[in-house]
Protein backbone atom coordinates (compact mmCIF):
# COMPACT_ATOMS: atom_id res chain seq x y z
CA UNK A 1 0.00 0.00 0.00
CA UNK A 2 2.34 2.58 0.82
CA UNK A 3 4.17 1.78 -2.56
CA UNK A 4 1.08 2.16 -4.28
CA UNK A 5 0.07 5.68 -2.70
CA UNK A 6 3.95 6.85 -3.21
CA UNK A 7 3.87 6.03 -7.14
CA UNK A 8 0.16 6.84 -7.64
CA UNK A 9 1.24 10.70 -6.12
CA UNK A 10 4.67 10.02 -8.32
CA UNK A 11 3.18 9.84 -11.43
CA UNK A 12 -0.12 10.47 -11.26
CA UNK A 13 0.41 13.77 -10.26
CA UNK A 14 2.82 14.35 -12.71
CA UNK A 15 2.79 17.94 -14.43
CA UNK A 16 5.60 20.85 -14.78
CA UNK A 17 3.35 22.96 -12.21
CA UNK A 18 3.37 20.58 -9.31
CA UNK A 19 7.26 19.68 -10.55
CA UNK A 20 8.25 23.17 -10.00
CA UNK A 21 6.54 23.81 -6.87
CA UNK A 22 7.18 20.51 -4.90
CA UNK A 23 11.04 20.97 -6.08
CA UNK A 24 10.68 24.72 -5.01
CA UNK A 25 9.27 24.49 -1.18
CA UNK A 26 11.39 20.57 -0.87
CA UNK A 27 14.96 22.94 -0.90
CA UNK A 28 16.07 24.63 2.39
CA UNK A 29 18.58 27.25 0.66
CA UNK A 30 15.67 28.61 -2.14
CA UNK A 31 12.54 27.99 0.35
CA UNK A 32 13.41 27.17 3.60
CA UNK A 33 15.83 29.71 4.76
CA UNK A 34 13.97 32.93 2.69
CA UNK A 35 10.85 31.62 4.67
CA UNK A 36 12.68 31.66 8.29
CA UNK A 37 13.88 35.29 7.63
CA UNK A 38 10.80 36.06 6.87
CA UNK A 39 9.61 34.96 10.26
CA UNK A 40 11.77 36.57 12.35
CA UNK A 41 11.83 40.46 10.45
CA UNK A 42 7.96 39.73 11.65
CA UNK A 43 8.41 38.39 15.15
CA UNK A 44 11.06 41.12 15.91
CA UNK A 45 8.82 43.79 14.14
CA UNK A 46 6.18 42.67 16.39
CA UNK A 47 7.93 42.07 19.71
CA UNK A 48 11.35 43.55 19.24
CA UNK A 49 13.88 42.10 20.97
CA UNK A 50 11.73 39.54 22.66
CA UNK A 51 10.95 38.20 19.09
CA UNK A 52 14.21 37.02 17.92
CA UNK A 53 14.63 35.28 21.51
CA UNK A 54 10.92 33.43 20.51
CA UNK A 55 12.64 32.96 17.25
CA UNK A 56 15.88 31.47 18.68
CA UNK A 57 13.95 29.15 20.88
CA UNK A 58 11.93 27.54 18.01
CA UNK A 59 15.00 27.14 15.80
CA UNK A 60 16.44 25.11 18.75
CA UNK A 61 13.43 23.40 18.99
CA UNK A 62 14.06 22.43 15.22
CA UNK A 63 17.86 21.41 15.43
CA UNK A 64 16.63 19.43 18.82
CA UNK A 65 14.07 17.94 16.34
CA UNK A 66 16.21 17.37 13.24
CA UNK A 67 18.87 15.83 15.12
CA UNK A 68 16.23 13.52 16.84
CA UNK A 69 14.96 12.23 13.24
CA UNK A 70 18.67 11.69 12.36
CA UNK A 71 19.19 8.96 15.16
CA UNK A 72 15.81 7.27 14.67
CA UNK A 73 17.29 7.07 10.77
CA UNK A 74 20.19 4.89 12.26
CA UNK A 75 18.15 2.71 14.50
CA UNK A 76 15.44 1.85 11.57
CA UNK A 77 18.00 2.04 8.68
CA UNK A 78 14.92 1.81 6.63
CA UNK A 79 15.58 3.06 2.95
CA UNK A 80 14.55 5.52 0.74
CA UNK A 81 11.88 4.63 -2.04
CA UNK A 82 15.14 6.59 -4.49
CA UNK A 83 17.00 4.15 -3.23
CA UNK A 84 15.21 0.64 -3.30
CA UNK A 85 12.59 1.40 -6.13
CA UNK A 86 14.13 4.62 -8.44
CA UNK A 87 13.45 2.35 -11.63
CA UNK A 88 9.52 2.50 -11.06
CA UNK A 89 9.80 6.38 -10.64
CA UNK A 90 9.86 9.61 -12.18
CA UNK A 91 12.88 11.57 -11.69
CA UNK A 92 12.05 15.17 -11.75
CA UNK A 93 13.98 17.34 -13.42
CA UNK A 94 16.11 14.41 -15.21
CA UNK A 95 15.31 11.72 -17.94
CA UNK A 96 16.33 8.76 -16.69
CA UNK A 97 15.57 7.51 -13.03
CA UNK A 98 18.16 7.90 -10.95
CA UNK A 99 19.44 6.60 -7.51
CA UNK A 100 19.68 8.67 -4.29
CA UNK A 101 22.64 6.95 -2.72
CA UNK A 102 24.19 3.87 -1.50
CA UNK A 103 22.29 3.45 1.75
CA UNK A 104 20.22 6.65 2.16
CA UNK A 105 17.52 6.16 4.75
CA UNK A 106 14.51 7.57 5.12
CA UNK A 107 12.85 6.93 8.33
CA UNK A 108 11.59 9.30 9.47
CA UNK A 109 11.31 12.34 6.64
CA UNK A 110 13.14 15.40 8.36
CA UNK A 111 11.78 17.58 6.02
CA UNK A 112 8.43 16.75 7.76
CA UNK A 113 9.58 16.90 11.00
CA UNK A 114 10.97 19.95 10.86
CA UNK A 115 8.33 21.82 9.52
CA UNK A 116 5.57 20.59 11.74
CA UNK A 117 7.43 20.86 14.39
CA UNK A 118 7.76 24.69 13.40
CA UNK A 119 3.92 25.10 12.34
CA UNK A 120 3.44 23.45 16.18
CA UNK A 121 5.46 25.08 18.11
CA UNK A 122 4.20 28.94 16.58
CA UNK A 123 0.81 27.87 16.94
CA UNK A 124 1.14 27.14 20.46
CA UNK A 125 3.40 30.53 21.05
CA UNK A 126 1.78 33.54 19.37
CA UNK A 127 -1.70 34.25 18.58
CA UNK A 128 -0.73 34.77 15.07
CA UNK A 129 -3.37 32.76 13.29
CA UNK A 130 -2.34 34.22 9.63
CA UNK A 131 0.68 32.14 10.23
CA UNK A 132 -0.54 29.81 12.07
CA UNK A 133 -2.20 28.69 8.61
CA UNK A 134 0.36 29.33 6.91
CA UNK A 135 2.97 27.45 8.26
CA UNK A 136 0.66 24.27 8.33
CA UNK A 137 -0.34 24.66 4.76
CA UNK A 138 3.65 24.73 3.99
CA UNK A 139 4.07 21.51 6.22
CA UNK A 140 1.31 19.50 3.73
CA UNK A 141 2.92 20.67 0.62
CA UNK A 142 6.58 19.78 1.87
CA UNK A 143 5.45 16.20 3.19
CA UNK A 144 3.82 15.77 -0.23
CA UNK A 145 6.78 17.19 -2.20
CA UNK A 146 8.84 14.38 -0.59
CA UNK A 147 6.19 11.82 -1.70
CA UNK A 148 6.28 13.76 -5.19
CA UNK A 149 9.66 13.81 -5.31
CA UNK A 150 10.41 9.97 -4.71
CA UNK A 151 12.11 11.02 -1.65
CA UNK A 152 10.31 9.45 1.19
CA UNK A 153 7.23 6.70 1.38
CA UNK A 154 4.09 8.32 2.48
CA UNK A 155 4.71 6.22 5.74
CA UNK A 156 7.48 7.76 6.40
CA UNK A 157 6.08 11.67 5.82
CA UNK A 158 3.44 10.89 8.31
CA UNK A 159 5.85 9.50 10.74
CA UNK A 160 7.55 12.44 10.41
CA UNK A 161 4.66 15.00 10.98
CA UNK A 162 3.35 12.83 14.61
CA UNK A 163 7.27 13.49 15.25
CA UNK A 164 7.41 16.73 14.53
CA UNK A 165 4.33 17.89 15.96
CA UNK A 166 5.16 16.51 19.40
CA UNK A 167 8.73 18.27 19.28
CA UNK A 168 6.71 21.34 18.55
CA UNK A 169 4.20 20.87 21.40
CA UNK A 170 7.37 19.53 24.05
CA UNK A 171 9.34 23.07 22.72
CA UNK A 172 6.07 25.24 23.27
CA UNK A 173 5.56 23.68 26.68
CA UNK A 174 9.31 23.99 28.03
CA UNK A 175 9.45 28.05 26.95
CA UNK A 176 5.92 28.59 28.37
CA UNK A 177 7.37 26.64 31.65
CA UNK A 178 10.81 29.09 31.24
CA UNK A 179 9.36 31.93 29.51
CA UNK A 180 10.40 34.25 32.23
CA UNK A 181 14.38 33.03 32.22
CA UNK A 182 13.98 33.34 28.44
CA UNK A 183 12.61 36.56 28.16
CA UNK A 184 10.04 35.66 25.59
CA UNK A 185 6.45 37.77 24.98
CA UNK A 186 3.38 37.29 26.88
CA UNK A 187 1.40 36.64 24.10
CA UNK A 188 0.53 32.98 23.64
CA UNK A 189 -1.87 30.59 24.39
CA UNK A 190 -1.14 28.02 26.93
CA UNK A 191 -0.25 24.55 26.75
CA UNK A 192 -1.30 21.98 29.30
CA UNK A 193 1.71 19.88 30.45
CA UNK A 194 -0.09 16.61 31.30
CA UNK A 195 -1.83 16.02 27.65
CA UNK A 196 -2.35 16.90 23.75
CA UNK A 197 -5.24 18.76 24.48
CA UNK A 198 -4.83 22.63 23.31
CA UNK A 199 -6.45 25.34 24.68
CA UNK A 200 -7.18 28.16 22.04
CA UNK A 201 -6.48 31.85 22.59
CA UNK A 202 -9.00 34.45 22.61
CA UNK A 203 -8.45 37.58 23.36
CA UNK A 204 -8.98 39.14 26.55
CA UNK A 205 -9.08 35.07 28.25
CA UNK A 206 -6.36 33.93 30.71
CA UNK A 207 -6.46 30.39 30.85
CA UNK A 208 -4.21 27.82 32.69
CA UNK A 209 -1.61 25.52 32.18
CA UNK A 210 -0.89 22.32 34.44
CA UNK A 211 3.26 22.76 35.84
CA UNK A 212 5.22 20.94 38.19
CA UNK A 213 5.67 22.20 41.59
CA UNK A 214 9.36 21.91 42.02
CA UNK A 215 8.55 21.11 46.27
CA UNK A 216 6.17 18.69 45.55
CA UNK A 217 5.55 15.60 42.98
CA UNK A 218 1.81 16.68 42.82
CA UNK A 219 0.68 19.19 39.59
CA UNK A 220 -0.42 21.93 40.28
CA UNK A 221 -2.54 24.49 38.26
CA UNK A 222 -0.98 27.71 37.75
CA UNK A 223 -1.65 30.79 35.59
CA UNK A 224 0.72 30.23 32.14
CA UNK A 225 0.09 34.42 31.34
CA UNK A 226 -0.04 37.23 33.51
CA UNK A 227 -3.24 37.91 34.94
CA UNK A 228 -4.94 40.54 33.49
CA UNK A 229 -4.14 44.29 34.73
CA UNK A 230 -6.50 46.43 36.60
CA UNK A 231 -7.61 49.06 34.17
CA UNK A 232 -5.68 52.05 34.91
CA UNK A 233 -7.81 55.39 35.38
CA UNK A 234 -7.91 57.78 33.19
CA UNK A 235 -5.87 60.77 33.12
CA UNK A 236 -7.54 64.27 33.66
CA UNK A 237 -9.19 65.02 30.45
CA UNK A 238 -10.00 68.78 29.85
CA UNK A 239 -13.94 68.98 29.93
CA UNK A 240 -15.72 67.97 27.03
CA UNK A 241 -18.55 66.10 25.43
CA UNK A 242 -18.30 62.92 23.74
CA UNK A 243 -20.85 61.53 20.90
CA UNK A 244 -20.88 57.90 19.88
CA UNK A 245 -22.24 57.50 16.12
CA UNK A 246 -23.00 53.91 15.29
CA UNK A 247 -24.77 53.10 11.84
CA UNK A 248 -26.45 49.97 11.67
CA UNK A 249 -27.91 47.64 8.76
CA UNK A 250 -29.93 44.59 9.76
CA UNK A 251 -28.16 44.35 13.15
CA UNK A 252 -31.86 43.47 15.22
CA UNK A 253 -30.10 40.92 17.18
CA UNK A 254 -27.13 43.05 17.93
CA UNK A 255 -28.79 45.89 19.34
CA UNK A 256 -30.02 45.06 22.95
CA UNK A 257 -26.33 43.98 23.54
CA UNK A 258 -24.89 46.53 21.86
CA UNK A 259 -26.99 49.30 23.46
CA UNK A 260 -25.83 47.45 27.28
CA UNK A 261 -21.89 47.14 26.27
CA UNK A 262 -21.79 50.78 25.57
CA UNK A 263 -23.43 51.78 28.80
CA UNK A 264 -21.11 49.19 30.74
CA UNK A 265 -18.37 50.49 29.41
CA UNK A 266 -19.34 53.75 29.54
CA UNK A 267 -21.18 53.64 32.83
CA UNK A 268 -18.31 55.95 35.08
CA UNK A 269 -17.31 58.12 32.18
CA UNK A 270 -16.90 61.73 33.55
CA UNK A 271 -17.92 63.26 31.31
CA UNK A 272 -21.27 64.46 29.37
CA UNK A 273 -22.24 61.64 26.28
CA UNK A 274 -24.79 60.80 23.81
CA UNK A 275 -24.77 58.06 21.30
CA UNK A 276 -26.37 58.39 17.94
CA UNK A 277 -27.93 55.53 16.50
CA UNK A 278 -28.19 55.37 12.74
CA UNK A 279 -30.49 52.77 10.91
CA UNK A 280 -29.35 53.00 7.26
CA UNK A 281 -32.94 51.52 6.08
CA UNK A 282 -33.08 47.95 7.73
CA UNK A 283 -35.47 45.71 6.79
CA UNK A 284 -35.79 43.08 9.54
CA UNK A 285 -37.24 45.21 12.31
CA UNK A 286 -34.03 46.99 13.38
CA UNK A 287 -35.90 50.36 13.23
CA UNK A 288 -38.40 49.33 15.85
CA UNK A 289 -36.00 47.79 18.67
CA UNK A 290 -33.79 50.92 18.25
CA UNK A 291 -36.99 52.96 19.35
CA UNK A 292 -37.53 50.78 22.01
CA UNK A 293 -34.02 49.97 23.25
CA UNK A 294 -33.63 54.18 23.23
CA UNK A 295 -36.79 54.98 25.19
CA UNK A 296 -35.64 52.23 27.78
CA UNK A 297 -32.39 53.51 27.74
CA UNK A 298 -33.07 57.37 28.31
CA UNK A 299 -32.75 60.95 25.92
CA UNK A 300 -29.22 60.77 25.62
CA UNK A 301 -29.73 57.64 23.18
CA UNK A 302 -30.73 59.27 19.72
CA UNK A 303 -32.25 57.38 16.70
CA UNK A 304 -32.26 58.63 12.66
CA UNK A 305 -33.85 56.60 10.31
CA UNK A 306 -32.69 56.53 6.61
CA UNK A 307 -35.50 56.78 4.55
CA UNK A 308 -33.68 53.86 2.70
CA UNK A 309 -30.39 51.91 2.39
CA UNK A 310 -27.96 54.71 1.33
CA UNK A 311 -24.72 52.54 2.80
CA UNK A 312 -22.16 53.09 5.29
CA UNK A 313 -20.53 56.14 4.83
CA UNK A 314 -23.80 57.74 4.00
CA UNK A 315 -24.93 56.48 7.74
CA UNK A 316 -21.93 57.79 9.41
CA UNK A 317 -21.97 61.17 7.51
CA UNK A 318 -25.71 61.42 8.85
CA UNK A 319 -24.49 60.53 12.42
CA UNK A 320 -21.38 63.01 12.61
CA UNK A 321 -23.90 65.54 11.28
CA UNK A 322 -25.99 65.61 14.39
CA UNK A 323 -23.26 64.73 16.51
CA UNK A 324 -23.04 67.73 18.74
CA UNK A 325 -20.17 66.39 20.94
CA UNK A 326 -16.53 68.02 20.13
CA UNK A 327 -15.22 64.88 20.38
CA UNK A 328 -16.70 62.43 17.85
CA UNK A 329 -16.16 58.84 18.58
CA UNK A 330 -17.58 56.15 15.53
CA UNK A 331 -17.86 52.29 15.53
CA UNK A 332 -19.44 49.20 14.08
CA UNK A 333 -23.33 47.85 15.26
CA UNK A 334 -22.13 44.21 14.57
CA UNK A 335 -20.24 43.65 18.38
CA UNK A 336 -16.89 42.86 16.90
CA UNK A 337 -15.87 46.88 18.01
CA UNK A 338 -15.18 46.59 22.00
CA UNK A 339 -16.88 49.69 23.76
CA UNK A 340 -14.60 49.27 26.45
CA UNK A 341 -11.64 50.70 23.87
CA UNK A 342 -13.26 54.56 23.48
CA UNK A 343 -12.26 55.88 26.96
CA UNK A 344 -8.73 54.91 26.07
CA UNK A 345 -9.07 56.03 22.55
CA UNK A 346 -10.78 59.56 23.99
CA UNK A 347 -7.83 59.87 26.32
CA UNK A 348 -5.14 59.29 23.73
CA UNK A 349 -6.75 62.01 21.61
CA UNK A 350 -7.12 64.96 24.46
CA UNK A 351 -3.78 63.78 25.76
CA UNK A 352 -1.94 63.92 22.91
CA UNK A 353 -3.58 66.90 21.10
CA UNK A 354 -4.51 64.68 18.39
CA UNK A 355 -7.40 64.86 15.80
CA UNK A 356 -7.55 61.48 15.08
CA UNK A 357 -7.22 58.29 17.06
CA UNK A 358 -7.88 54.77 14.23
CA UNK A 359 -8.64 51.65 16.12
CA UNK A 360 -5.75 48.95 14.95
CA UNK A 361 -7.49 45.34 15.05
CA UNK A 362 -4.20 44.20 15.61
CA UNK A 363 -6.01 40.30 16.01
CA UNK A 364 -8.99 39.95 13.93
CA UNK A 365 -10.92 37.36 14.56
CA UNK A 366 -12.46 37.60 10.59
CA UNK A 367 -12.09 34.91 8.12
CA UNK A 368 -8.55 35.13 7.09
CA UNK A 369 -8.04 34.58 3.44
CA UNK A 370 -11.33 36.05 2.73
CA UNK A 371 -11.04 39.29 4.50
CA UNK A 372 -7.42 39.72 7.28
CA UNK A 373 -5.40 38.97 3.85
CA UNK A 374 -7.04 41.45 1.43
CA UNK A 375 -7.45 43.74 4.13
CA UNK A 376 -3.72 44.19 4.74
CA UNK A 377 -2.82 44.36 1.04
CA UNK A 378 -5.39 47.06 0.57
CA UNK A 379 -4.09 48.66 4.02
CA UNK A 380 -0.39 48.96 2.77
CA UNK A 381 -1.69 49.84 -0.92
CA UNK A 382 -3.60 52.76 0.73
CA UNK A 383 -1.05 54.03 3.11
CA UNK A 384 1.73 53.89 0.29
CA UNK A 385 -0.29 56.35 -2.25
CA UNK A 386 -2.26 58.46 0.59
CA UNK A 387 1.25 58.94 2.50
CA UNK A 388 -0.93 58.52 5.72
CA UNK A 389 0.66 54.72 6.78
CA UNK A 390 -1.73 52.66 9.53
CA UNK A 391 -1.94 49.30 10.00
CA UNK A 392 -5.86 49.31 9.82
CA UNK A 393 -7.76 51.67 7.52
CA UNK A 394 -10.75 49.36 8.00
CA UNK A 395 -11.57 49.62 11.58
CA UNK A 396 -14.63 51.61 12.35
CA UNK A 397 -13.84 52.36 15.80
CA UNK A 398 -12.22 55.74 15.23
CA UNK A 399 -12.51 58.85 18.04
CA UNK A 400 -12.11 62.05 15.98
CA UNK A 401 -12.07 65.93 17.01
CA UNK A 402 -15.50 67.25 15.72
CA UNK A 403 -13.85 70.39 14.22
CA UNK A 404 -12.29 68.64 12.33
CA UNK A 405 -14.06 65.87 11.08
CA UNK A 406 -17.36 67.90 10.76
CA UNK A 407 -15.10 69.07 7.77
CA UNK A 408 -14.68 66.07 5.64
CA UNK A 409 -17.40 65.11 3.24
CA UNK A 410 -18.26 61.65 2.84
CA UNK A 411 -19.71 60.21 -0.09
CA UNK A 412 -20.22 56.69 -2.03
CA UNK A 413 -17.90 54.34 0.49
CA UNK A 414 -15.13 56.70 1.52
CA UNK A 415 -15.80 55.79 4.71
CA UNK A 416 -12.42 53.38 4.35
CA UNK A 417 -10.28 56.66 3.46
CA UNK A 418 -11.23 58.65 6.67
CA UNK A 419 -7.63 59.24 7.71
CA UNK A 420 -6.74 60.30 4.23
CA UNK A 421 -9.39 62.54 4.35
CA UNK A 422 -8.65 63.85 7.70
CA UNK A 423 -5.14 64.32 6.80
CA UNK A 424 -5.77 67.17 3.67
CA UNK A 425 -7.56 68.85 6.83
CA UNK A 426 -4.92 68.20 9.76
CA UNK A 427 -0.78 67.52 9.56
CA UNK A 428 -1.04 63.59 9.26
CA UNK A 429 1.61 63.90 12.36
CA UNK A 430 -2.03 64.44 14.31
CA UNK A 431 -3.32 61.22 13.28
CA UNK A 432 -2.19 58.43 15.40
CA UNK A 433 -3.48 54.85 15.72
CA UNK A 434 -4.15 52.50 19.10
CA UNK A 435 -4.61 48.66 19.48
CA UNK A 436 -8.02 47.70 19.95
CA UNK A 437 -9.85 44.65 21.32
CA UNK A 438 -11.64 42.90 18.32
CA UNK A 439 -14.66 40.08 18.54
CA UNK A 440 -16.33 37.60 16.14
CA UNK A 441 -19.51 38.46 15.53
CA UNK A 442 -22.37 35.96 17.22
CA UNK A 443 -25.24 37.13 15.48
CA UNK A 444 -26.27 38.64 11.64
CA UNK A 445 -24.38 38.63 8.98
CA UNK A 446 -21.38 40.26 7.68
CA UNK A 447 -22.13 43.09 4.92
CA UNK A 448 -18.54 42.56 3.62
CA UNK A 449 -17.15 39.99 0.90
CA UNK A 450 -14.44 39.55 -1.07
CA UNK A 451 -15.92 42.26 -3.67
CA UNK A 452 -15.55 45.05 -1.46
CA UNK A 453 -11.69 44.27 -2.81
CA UNK A 454 -12.21 45.64 -6.34
CA UNK A 455 -14.43 48.08 -5.03
CA UNK A 456 -11.63 49.76 -2.68
CA UNK A 457 -9.13 49.62 -5.57
CA UNK A 458 -11.79 51.91 -7.87
CA UNK A 459 -12.12 54.48 -4.91
CA UNK A 460 -8.56 54.41 -3.93
CA UNK A 461 -8.12 56.16 -7.48
CA UNK A 462 -10.66 58.55 -6.84
CA UNK A 463 -8.90 59.12 -3.26
CA UNK A 464 -5.46 59.99 -4.93
CA UNK A 465 -7.18 62.16 -7.69
CA UNK A 466 -9.25 64.51 -4.64
CA UNK A 467 -5.54 64.17 -2.02
CA UNK A 468 -3.87 65.58 -5.09
CA UNK A 469 -5.50 67.66 -7.60
CA UNK A 470 -9.20 68.16 -5.95
CA UNK A 471 -8.01 72.13 -5.83
CA UNK A 472 -6.36 72.33 -9.33
CA UNK A 473 -7.55 69.13 -11.42
CA UNK A 474 -6.27 70.91 -13.95
CA UNK A 475 -2.48 69.84 -13.08
CA UNK A 476 -3.61 66.23 -13.33
CA UNK A 477 -4.90 66.30 -17.11
CA UNK A 478 -2.87 68.76 -18.36
CA UNK A 479 0.37 66.35 -17.29
CA UNK A 480 -1.09 63.65 -19.30
CA UNK A 481 -2.41 65.78 -22.31
CA UNK A 482 1.69 67.23 -21.92
CA UNK A 483 3.22 64.09 -22.45
CA UNK A 484 0.49 62.82 -24.74
CA UNK A 485 0.88 65.84 -27.04
CA UNK A 486 4.90 65.78 -26.70
CA UNK A 487 5.01 62.50 -27.60
CA UNK A 488 2.87 62.93 -30.81
CA UNK A 489 4.64 66.26 -31.91
CA UNK A 490 7.78 63.80 -31.96
CA UNK A 491 6.40 61.32 -34.08
CA UNK A 492 5.25 63.84 -36.16
CA UNK A 493 8.01 65.60 -36.23
CA UNK A 494 10.09 62.49 -36.55
CA UNK A 495 7.88 61.85 -40.04
CA UNK A 496 8.20 65.13 -41.62
CA UNK A 497 12.23 64.92 -41.56
CA UNK A 498 11.24 61.41 -43.20
CA UNK A 499 8.96 63.52 -45.69
CA UNK A 500 10.45 66.47 -46.38
CA UNK A 501 14.42 65.33 -46.55
CA UNK A 502 14.11 61.95 -47.17
CA UNK A 503 11.31 61.63 -49.99
CA UNK A 504 9.31 58.62 -47.78
CA UNK A 505 6.15 57.35 -48.34
CA UNK A 506 4.77 57.89 -44.88
CA UNK A 507 0.77 57.70 -46.11
CA UNK A 508 0.07 54.79 -45.06
CA UNK A 509 2.48 54.29 -42.02
CA UNK A 510 0.61 53.13 -38.74
CA UNK A 511 3.01 55.28 -37.01
CA UNK A 512 1.27 58.26 -38.78
CA UNK A 513 -1.81 57.34 -36.90
CA UNK A 514 0.26 57.02 -33.75
CA UNK A 515 1.31 60.34 -33.84
CA UNK A 516 -2.50 62.11 -34.75
CA UNK A 517 -4.07 60.18 -31.73
CA UNK A 518 -1.63 61.05 -29.33
CA UNK A 519 -2.23 65.00 -30.74
CA UNK A 520 -5.67 64.75 -30.59
CA UNK A 521 -5.65 63.01 -27.00
CA UNK A 522 -3.57 65.94 -25.74
CA UNK A 523 -6.23 68.16 -27.21
CA UNK A 524 -8.69 66.19 -24.94
CA UNK A 525 -6.85 65.86 -21.91
CA UNK A 526 -6.09 69.72 -22.07
CA UNK A 527 -9.44 70.97 -22.66
CA UNK A 528 -11.05 68.38 -19.66
CA UNK A 529 -8.29 70.32 -17.78
CA UNK A 530 -9.44 73.66 -17.97
CA UNK A 531 -13.36 72.37 -17.71
CA UNK A 532 -12.33 70.04 -14.56
CA UNK A 533 -11.18 73.63 -13.50
CA UNK A 534 -14.58 75.94 -13.83
CA UNK A 535 -16.45 72.88 -12.29
CA UNK A 536 -13.78 73.25 -9.28
CA UNK A 537 -14.57 76.58 -8.53
CA UNK A 538 -18.08 75.87 -8.83
CA UNK A 539 -17.78 73.36 -6.39
CA UNK A 540 -16.04 75.30 -3.70
CA UNK A 541 -18.48 78.15 -4.54
CA UNK A 542 -21.41 76.31 -3.52
CA UNK A 543 -23.18 74.66 -0.85
CA UNK A 544 -21.88 71.31 -0.10
CA UNK A 545 -25.33 68.31 -0.43
CA UNK A 546 -25.91 65.46 1.77
CA UNK A 547 -25.80 62.07 0.57
CA UNK A 548 -29.14 60.95 2.71
CA UNK A 549 -32.22 61.91 3.66
CA UNK A 550 -33.97 61.62 7.33
CA UNK A 551 -37.29 60.75 7.99
CA UNK A 552 -38.85 63.80 9.74
CA UNK A 553 -40.56 61.47 12.61
CA UNK A 554 -37.34 59.39 12.92
CA UNK A 555 -34.66 62.42 15.01
CA UNK A 556 -35.89 63.16 18.61
CA UNK A 557 -35.18 66.83 19.14
CA UNK A 558 -32.72 67.66 21.33
CA UNK A 559 -31.05 71.20 22.26
CA UNK A 560 -27.72 72.00 23.37
CA UNK A 561 -28.36 71.36 26.98
CA UNK A 562 -30.50 68.24 26.98
CA UNK A 563 -30.43 64.96 25.79
CA UNK A 564 -26.81 64.26 27.42
CA UNK A 565 -26.00 61.47 29.55
CA UNK A 566 -24.02 63.03 32.89
CA UNK A 567 -21.75 61.35 35.30
CA UNK A 568 -24.16 61.41 38.01
CA UNK A 569 -26.95 60.05 35.75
Amino acid sequence: MDERWLLWINQGWAHPFWDGLFWWVSERIWFSYPLAAIFLYFSVRRCGPAGARLFLVMALTIGAGDLLGNQLKGWFAEPRPCYVMHEQMRSVGHSEPRQCGPSATGMPSNHALNFFAAATFIALMTPWRGWHLLLFAVAVLVGLSRIYLGKHFPSQVLAGALIGAMVGWLGAWLALRYRAVLGLPWMAPTVPASSFILHPFTPGSHSTAATMNPDSTAASVVSATPPPPSPSPLPPLPPHHLSLVVPLYNERENIVPLLAGIHEALVDYPHPWELIVVDDGSSDGTAEQLTAEADRHGDHVRVLTLQRNFGQTAAMQAGIDVARGDVIATLDGDLQNDPGDIPRLVAQLLAGDLDLVVGWRQDRQDNVWLRTIPSRIANRLIGNITGVRLHDYGCSLKVYRASVIKEVRLYGEMHRFIPAWVSVRTAPQRIREAVVNHRARLHGESKYGLSRTFRVLVDLLSVYFFLRFLSRPGHFFGRIGLVSGGLGVLVLGYLFVQKLLLGADIGTRPLLLVGVLLVLMAVQFLTTGVLSELITRIYFASSASRPYAIRTDSSTPATDETGWRSPHD
